[in-house]
């Protein structure tokens, strides 16, 4: 009580608003007048009275306007609000619709969207004002613009068509829903052009999310988003685990254990077999008979009391 109304509204649709209510000021014969706006819903405090910290939602209503001339002491025009909510008209994923609402669209021959009835608001979850003078094209399903080409060159050539097959077009969450058209145009009858097609769509299946008012990534959501899928695989990469750390413990410990035991043969004096002596007959007689090495108890030289470096001769 006592705060402006338009302080509830969203911001992007206070122009609209304000436009609205002069408007009907303007012309008064207009009983009244509609349109749909975002409120701010009420935060509450359950939580405490960390009112500040917690996000600003707003929620979708269709605003009646009426204004009244109450004589009072002096004349004051009050301005008085029917608002009704709006709620997505599906339950479930890609919900079958029996009896939907149909409602119109207008663009011109550019694509451009020029009307759009707020019957669409809880099917599709676009605000009118959001979507007006934005390509209707942007709409449809990749997939599906081939088929609408053939469409569009029926209706040029025969001023409409009387109804489509099932197709897909975008709600405001990024979802596809199928719908059925009816379509119509406007020929200039001076020009004989394309003027405006008007489509009478009806709702044949919902999307897979069923919250069209749910909002879908921004560019910098998308981008935020790129750059933690990013960070993670950096993280597998580059970043030592846990399991990696302890794994590199347990072979420095095992290095360490090999370590020890080489060091330990290699203090540890060989003892010759004399049962695994091998003779070697080299052929010159000359140059290893003061050379032989003892490797593994086995002393390969030409005579056992030749040789002095078959006893002392640690292994390598």
């Amino acid at each position: 009580i006592g705060r402006s109304f338009i302080d509830f509204v969203h911001p992007r649709d206070r122009n609209t608003f304000a436009s609205q209510i002069t408007s009907g000021l303007a012309v008064p014969k207009i009983v009244n007048s509609t349109m749909v706006c975002r409120i701010r819903r009420y935060r509450g405090l359950t939580t405490g009275f960390g009112v500040k910290d917690r996000v600003v939602t707003f929620m979708p209503f269709l605003l009646k306007f009426t204004f009244k001339n109450i004589c009072d002491e002096e004349k004051v025009i009050y301005l008085v609000i029917q608002a009704t909510p709006f709620f997505s008209a599906f339950r479930i994923p890609n919900e079958v619709v029996a009896k939907a609402v149909p409602f119109v669209m207008r663009h011109s021959a550019n694509g451009n969207l020029e009307y759009i009835d707020p019957e669409s608001v809880p099917y599709l979850g676009y605000l009118p004002q959001d979507v007006t003078d934005k390509d209707a094209l942007q709409l449809y399903h990749p997939e599906d613009l081939d088929y609408l080409q053939q469409v569009y060159e029926t209706i040029v050539k025969e001023g409409g068509v009387p109804r489509t097959k099932a197709y897909r077009m975008m709600a405001q969450n990024g979802d596809y829903l199928k719908v059925e058209t009816e379509w119509s145009s406007f020929i200039n009858p001076w020009s004989k052009r394309l003027e405006f097609v008007i489509g009478k769509h009806h709702i044949i299946e919902g999307p897979a999310n069923p919250d069209v008012f749910q909002s879908p990534l921004s560019d910098d959501d998308k981008a935020k988003a790129q750059k933690f899928r990013e960070g993670i695989v950096r993280i597998m990469n580059e970043v030592l685990t846990k399991p990696a750390e302890v794994a590199k413990q347990q072979m420095t410990k095992r290095c360490q254990d090999l370590a020890s035991f080489m060091e330990s043969l290699m203090e540890e004096q060989p003892k010759v077999d004399e049962e695994l002596r091998l003779d070697i007959q080299d052929p010159d007689h000359s140059y290893y008979e003061r050379d032989s090495v003892m490797l593994g108890g086995i002393s390969p030289h030409h005579d056992y009391t030749d040789s002095k470096s078959s006893i002392g001769t640690p292994l390598s």
